[in-house]
């Protein structure tokens, strides 16, 4: 399946459906640009996937051709587009749902993000590692998601009760097997969008 991006989407909205040419532009720094798959009235297909890249109808047929110069209304509609989600993750001690105090940095970081991000989402995802049972770790898992929940709360910060979810020990135990201990998974994942 072939995706659009989301800045693609929107400059498509702008260029308006009566017309006969398609921009590509260049997605987000760290993103991949994705592609677009252009139908020619006599069916043929063309992929646009190069950044910066224009296809263009006439005549029955398509042709792709690179963007010499963006124009500013494209500019001015990706200037305007929200900032791209920001995960952050804050880790626990075994067994605890208890944020720790050597965690507290990363929940100013958080603090900062959503100051500048009026009406941001936030979503909240706990997690362990394999070690011990599945129903304790489905519980402790969402026992730290609603602690860091209530935490930026107490911040001020609109959390939904059903954006704050416990995930327990699946992503652990696919990739370590069980009855393993790992910090990195001991975690809860929020991200600001």
């Amino acid at each position: 399946m072939i995706r659009a991006t989301p800045a693609l989407a929107a400059v498509m909205i702008v260029g308006g459906c009566a017309t006969d040419r398609l921009t590509l532009l260049d997605n987000e720094a760290g993103s991949e640009t994705g592609a677009v798959a252009v139908l020619a009235p006599d069916g043929r297909e063309i992929v646009v996937d190069r950044a910066n890249s224009e296809a263009a109808l006439r005549g029955g047929s398509a042709r792709i051709k690179p963007v010499k110069q963006i124009k500013p209304a494209y500019a001015t509609l990706i200037g305007s587009l929200p900032p791209a989600a920001r995960p952050f993750a804050i880790t626990f001690d075994t067994g605890q749902s208890r944020i720790p105090d050597t965690q507290r940095a990363i929940l100013a970081q958080i603090r900062t993000e959503l100051s500048t991000r009026p009406g941001a989402q936030i979503e909240v995802v706990g997690f362990t590692d394999s070690e011990g049972g599945e129903a304790r770790n489905d519980a402790i898992s969402r026992e730290r998601a609603q602690a860091v929940a209530e935490q930026l709360r107490e911040f001020g910060f609109a959390v939904d009760p059903d954006d704050a979810i416990g995930r327990g020990e699946d992503e652990a135990r696919k990739t370590l097997g069980d009855g393993v201990r790992d910090e990195a998974f001991r975690k809860v994942v929020v991200i600001v969008r």
